[in-house]
């Protein structure tokens, strides 16, 4: 497996943006190591890390019946502890509020908060959308299926986010500035404020997007099937690693990635001394 990443993904501690400093922008890291968390398992998508618990959710799919059930799982990142998620119908989405360690799930019949105790998610009051994926940043946005509409979850009320009225929005992402980043089948784009033109939307290229994730600092990412990248402060768009076979990754607290592939979730492990 060919991986070529930028050391600004480690910049999570003083001593790594030391190396950085020294360094290219770019290294090879064929020889990070790899740990399989879970493997023949369908699909795994849509990753989402409760740092708090040290937990990684995710959807599945498995075949029941000649057709294929979406569900929700999620591995404890500390032992490899496995196992579904109950109460939830066609679960499908992950998502975490770091401030208030809630996880709020999404399912076709609308949002869930999951309870660790009782290894249970209850529906949300008031939610009834089937929902296609989900990212928090101070609020909960989430897709929908088919209709690709945004919405907000704020104060307890769902509310299509105006904004993006006139558009379609397949998965979301929003950034330290309150910038919306949104993806369709044409590709990336961003909705951004701007006092002198209001609702601005930039197509920012033709992106096969699978995911959007964010790191501790609130820096964001997106993966193709092939790539990871990231997006800078500036908006600006820069391949960090090559891969194959990409369904979806994490960033846990420690700069370690968390991928998927057709039939495993995998860890890689970096290596700043490579540098």
């Amino acid at each position: 497996m060919k991986v070529i990443i930028v050391l600004a993904l480690l910049a999570y501690s003083v001593e790594s943006r030391k190396v950085i400093e020294k360094c290219d922008g770019v290294i090879d890291v064929n020889n990070a190591e790899e740990e399989v968390l879970k493997n023949n398992i369908g699909s795994p998508y849509q990753l989402a890390i409760d740092r708090d618990k040290d937990t990684l959710f995710f959807s599945y799919t498995r075949e029941e019946k000649g057709e294929s059930i979406f569900e929700l799982a999620f591995i404890n990142l500390t032992n490899s502890e496995f196992k579904t998620v109950n109460g939830i119908v066609g679960g499908f989405a992950n998502a975490v509020d770091e401030k208030s360690h809630t996880v709020y799930l999404g399912g076709e019949n609308g949002i869930y908060t999951f309870d660790y105790k009782s290894n249970f998610a209850n529906h949300v009051d008031g939610t009834n959308h089937r929902v296609w994926q989900m990212f928090f940043k101070k609020y909960l946005y989430y897709t929908t299926y088919p209709e690709e509409e945004l919405y907000v979850l704020k104060n307890g009320q769902t509310q299509r986010v105006s904004q993006l009225n006139n558009t379609r929005a397949m998965l979301v992402a929003v950034d330290n500035f309150g910038n919306i980043f949104f993806s369709n089948s044409s590709g990336l784009y961003i909705y951004e404020e701007q006092k002198e033109k209001p609702n601005s939307i930039t197509h920012m290229g033709d992106y096969i997007i699978n995911s959007f994730t964010s790191d501790v600092q609130g820096n964001l990412y997106f993966s193709t099937p092939n790539s990871i990248y990231t997006i800078g402060s500036n908006k600006s768009v820069k391949q960090l690693i090559v891969l194959d076979d990409v369904y979806g990754f994490a960033i846990e607290q420690n700069g370690s990635l968390i991928y998927s592939t057709e039939d495993s979730i995998i860890r890689l492990k970096l290596n700043t001394k490579q540098c």
